[in-house]
């Protein structure tokens, strides 16, 4: 969840988290000590099997597909001491839960955010600093590279036998000046127009309240230097060749986290987030979708919907253009509230209306025009369900959730005997059931 806060609620934040921490609610020595849980589910909800993936320190997933044979690929990362960056980690399990091979992909830090399969049977993985692996079936590396991509979340494999993965690229300006989004892709910068507002670099005193009779002098410095952030493509063969890179700046886009290729062929649609330039006085963060064609060029810009939850919106046709499902943000009596919505986008750019469904965040969509989704059951009737809970995870119940394409609940299970702190990712098989990716914490 991103939401925007001023720095003195940040500060504030910050002071509170660490008297918390530090009273021994989690613990002042406490180390990230995580394993990895995956529940798979029949068709009708029941339970087929449980597994744990625990090596003894840290190990941590994010994204998870089916295999050909009805296994599992889990990507994520695992550390090989206490204290210590992630490595990038690929496990294979059978279909019934027993694992088949567990790779730590050496040459790169980092935990993987993505995996797909090719369409030759092959394994692309990303992980979030924008390295690219190509794996065979057994898990070995073919090759890999740096995209100089950040923040990357998501990678598909193209029917031409390539990929292609989305992230940010990122550049550095003065902090006095406007930014420049270059043809190339790069950020350059210009001198502000005599109607825009840049910030001075420097310091300065700001006297702030501290109780009834007394203020506090406080100092606030602007580095000289700023970080831009654009949503960015890179389109590659299957031997690793860059076809192309496009930078979305100028579209509006900061960041993106989904992309999709349409199987008739000829375009791509990305999603990401961004300001929009009508509500820049709040700085409200807007879920963008950006169409384009075969070379990565933009041919059409789609404003969405406002949100603060950051995920991967999931991306697919229908008969007149695509569907969104993603995130939606509101304020509801005074709290946010983040619920699933689904929107389309016609052949002409044009939005429709937010479908909210009554659901938790983590949700797919199912074969029969459904939905599926996991997580812990809200404490107020605004709230879906959440995706994390705090604390030892025999305290929570997890529940798993299948509904009618109308948001009927056909069945709800609730997911008894397995501690389960956050739910990652949640998937249904070839046959019909369904998967959920989670972790534990072990306090």
């Amino acid at each position: 969840m991103k939401i925007q806060l001023s720095s003195g609620t940040i500060l504030a934040t910050l002071f509170c988290l660490l008297m918390v921490v530090s009273a021994g609610c989690i613990g002042a020595d406490y180390v990230a000590n995580r394993d990895v849980v995956v529940i798979r589910l029949n068709p009708d909800g029941t339970a087929a099997w449980s597994g744990v993936v625990d090596t003894g320190h840290d190990d941590s997933a994010l994204d998870l597909i089916e295999t050909p044979d009805g296994g599992l690929l889990i990507a994520g990362g695992r550390t090989s001491e206490r204290i210590g960056p992630p490595s990038p980690r690929l496990i294979r399990l059978s279909p019934g839960g027993t694992i088949l091979w567990d790779r730590v992909l050496e040459d790169g830090p980092g935990e993987l955010t993505a995996v797909t399969m090719t369409h030759d049977g092959d394994y692309a993985a990303v992980s979030l600093d924008g390295r690219i692996w190509r794996l065979d079936p057994d898990g070995n590396i073919r090759w890999s590279l740096s995209s100089g991509l950040e923040q990357v979340w998501s990678v598909i494999a193209t029917a031409d036998a390539g990929f292609v993965v989305a992230g940010e690229a990122t550049g550095r300006i003065p902090v006095d000046t406007v930014v420049v989004y270059n043809p190339d892709g790069t950020v350059s910068s210009r001198p502000p127009a005599a109607n825009e507002t840049v910030v001075t670099p420097g310091c300065s005193e700001t006297s702030l309240p501290a109780g009834p009779d007394r203020t506090v002098m406080v100092t606030q410095c602007t580095a000289p230097m700023k970080i831009v952030s654009q949503g960015a493509v890179m389109k590659l063969g299957g031997d690793g060749d860059i076809i192309w890179k496009r930078s979305f700046g100028t579209e509006g886009l900061t960041s993106a986290w989904s992309v999709f290729e349409n199987p008739a062929g000829g375009e791509y649609l990305v999603a990401g987030f961004s300001e929009h330039p009508v509500d820049e006085v709040n700085y409200t963060t807007y879920l963008s979708a950006v169409r384009l064609d075969t070379n990565g060029n933009p041919v059409q810009v789609s404003w969405i919907d406002q949100t603060g939850y950051y995920k991967p919106p999931v991306l697919r046709t229908i008969p007149d253009g695509y569907e969104l499902l993603y995130v939606h943000t509101s304020l509801v009596d005074g709290a946010f509230s983040n619920k699933p919505a689904v929107v389309r986008i016609s052949r002409d750019g044009s939005v429709s209306v937010p479908e909210i469904i009554d659901a938790g965040v983590i949700i797919t969509r199912t074969g029969d025009g459904g939905y599926f989704f996991a997580g812990f059951p809200p404490i107020t009737r605004n709230q879906g369900y959440g995706e994390a809970v705090f604390g030892r995870a025999d305290r929570f119940s997890l529940h798993a959730i299948k509904l009618d394409p109308d948001g009927t609940r056909t069945w709800d299970r609730e997911i008894q005997g397995i501690p389960i702190n956050s739910v990652k990712k949640v998937i249904q098989t070839s046959d019909g059931g369904y998967v959920i990716l989670a972790m534990r914490e072990n306090y």
